[in-house]
C-alpha cells in the first residue's frame, strides 16, 4: 500500500511539472486592441510574464499591422518564441477611430474563428487602445475585464459581452452597445459612459449619467449611482440599490406608444439640508423631484436616440414580437412617431426615512 502511494505520489508531481511547463510554453494574450492607422489595421496585444524577466524590466505590447482583423495574428506568432493563446481573452478594446470607421470586420471574425470566450468584454477606448493596453500591464492580469465587470454590477454600465453584442448585431430591432474606457491622471483606467452603434459604426456617446439612465430601462440589475443639481440649485446623489422595469407597448399597427414604469429602490446620500426626511411630507417632496428628473431625462434620451435613428433598447425587437408582418424598413418608418410614457417611482431604504 505504502508502494502504491509512493508512485502516485511520483505522478502527481510529475503532472504538476508537465502544467507548469505547458502554460510557460505559452504567450496567454490577456486583452487585445484594435485602432486604425491610415487604412491599415493596427493590432496589439497585451500579457503578463511571469518567469524569466529581470526585475524592473519592461513588459512591451505584441503590436502587429494587417489589412484585416484576422491577419494580425500572424504577425504577432512572428515576433514571440512560444505560441500565442488567445483563447483566455478576456477584453477586446477598439479605438474610437475605429469603431467610427466600422466592426463588422471584427464581428464576422468572432463569429467565423470564435477566438474568443463569448463572456469576454468589449469596449471603446477614446485613446488608441495600444496606449489603453499599454498602461493595463502596469495592473494585475486581467484589470481591463474586472474594471468593466465592476462597473456592470455597481456601476452604470449595462450588461454586455462577446455574445450579446453579436446578438445585438445580427439580431432584428436593435443596435449595439459597449462601455467606453479613457485614461484620467495619466496612469487610471475608466469606464465613462457608453457608445451608441447604427449597424457596425460608432453613432454616439453616451455620459456616464446618460449611461445610468439607459442601464435602468434597458438592463435586468438595475443599479447605479445618479447625481443632478435641481433648478433651485440643491445637490442630490442617489445609489440605485435593485428595481422592477416593466415595458410594455401600445398601438402597434399605426403610432405605437411605449409605456415604461420603473420602481426603484435607492440610497439617498445627499440631498437638500432644509429638508427633513423623518418626516413624511418632505420624503414625499424629494421623491417627487428625483422622479420628474429621472423621467424627464430618460424621456430626453430617448427622444435623442430617435433623432439619431439608433434603437439599443431594442423597442424594435418588442414590437416585431407582437406584430406578426414587421419588418426593419416598416419599423424605420414607424420609429419617429414613436411615443414615450415614462413613470417612475422611487423608494427610499434608508432607517428612519418613511416611504
Amino acid at each position: 500500500m505504502m508502494k502504491l502511494l509512493k508512485i502516485l505520489f511520483v505522478l502527481f508531481l510529475i503532472v504538476g511539472c508537465s502544467r507548469n511547463q505547458i502554460l510557460e510554453d505559452l504567450k496567454i494574450i490577456e486583452s487585445l486592441g484594435y485602432d486604425l492607422e491610415e487604412d491599415k489595421i493596427k493590432g496589439s496585444a497585451s500579457f503578463h510574464v511571469h518567469y524569466d524577466v529581470p526585475a524592473g524590466a519592461p513588459v512591451k505590447l505584441l503590436t502587429a499591422e494587417s489589412e484585416t482583423a484576422n491577419g494580425i495574428f500572424t504577425t504577432f506568432t512572428q515576433q514571440v518564441q512560444h505560441p500565442v493563446a488567445i483563447g483566455k481573452t478576456r477584453t477586446i478594446i477598439m479605438g474610437e477611430s475605429f469603431a467610427n470607421e466600422g466592426i463588422k470586420d471584427l464581428i464576422d471574425t468572432l463569429v467565423r474563428d470564435p477566438i474568443v470566450e463569448s463572456n469576454a468584454k468589449m469596449a471603446i477606448s477614446k485613446e488608441e487602445a495600444a496606449e489603453v493596453l499599454n498602461l493595463s500591464m502596469k495592473f494585475p492580469p486581467y484589470y481591463l475585464s474586472d474594471v468593466i465587470e465592476q462597473n456592470i454590477t455597481y456601476g452604470n454600465t449595462p450588461q454586455t459581452n462577446v455574445h450579446t453584442v453579436l446578438n445585438q448585431f445580427y439580431g432584428a430591432g436593435q443596435d449595439v452597445y459597449l462601455p467606453v474606457l479613457t485614461i484620467y491622471e495619466s496612469e487610471k483606467i475608466m469606464v465613462d459612459g457608453l457608445g451608441i452603434f447604427k449597424g457596425d459604426k460608432l453613432m454616439m456617446l453616451l455620459q456616464d449619467r446618460e449611461a445610468f439612465l439607459f442601464k435602468i430601462i434597458k438592463d435586468k440589475n438595475i443599479s447605479g449611482t445618479y447625481e443632478f443639481i435641481s433648478k433651485q440649485k440643491e445637490k442630490i446623489f442617489l445609489k440605485i440599490m435593485y428595481g422592477k422595469r416593466k415595458i410594455s407597448i401600445k398601438n402597434t399597427s399605426q403610432n405605437p406608444q411605449v409605456i415604461i414604469k420603473l420602481d426603484l429602490f435607492a440610497l439617498i446620500k445627499d440631498y437638500p439640508r432644509s429638508l427633513d426626511l423623518s418626516k413624511r411630507k418632505d420624503v414625499k417632496q424629494l421623491s417627487k423631484k428625483i422622479e420628474k428628473e429621472l423621467s424627464t431625462k430618460i424621456e430626453r434620451l430617448l427622444e435623442e436616440f430617435k433623432g439619431r435613428q439608433v434603437d439599443p433598447v431594442g423597442f424594435g425587437d418588442l414590437i416585431r414580437s407582437e406584430k406578426r408582418d414587421w419588418t426593419q424598413d416598416s419599423f424605420n418608418d414607424q420609429y419617429p412617431n414613436l411615443e414615450f410614457e415614462i413613470e417612475t417611482k422611487v423608494n427610499f431604504l434608508q432607517k428612519g426615512v418613511e416611504g
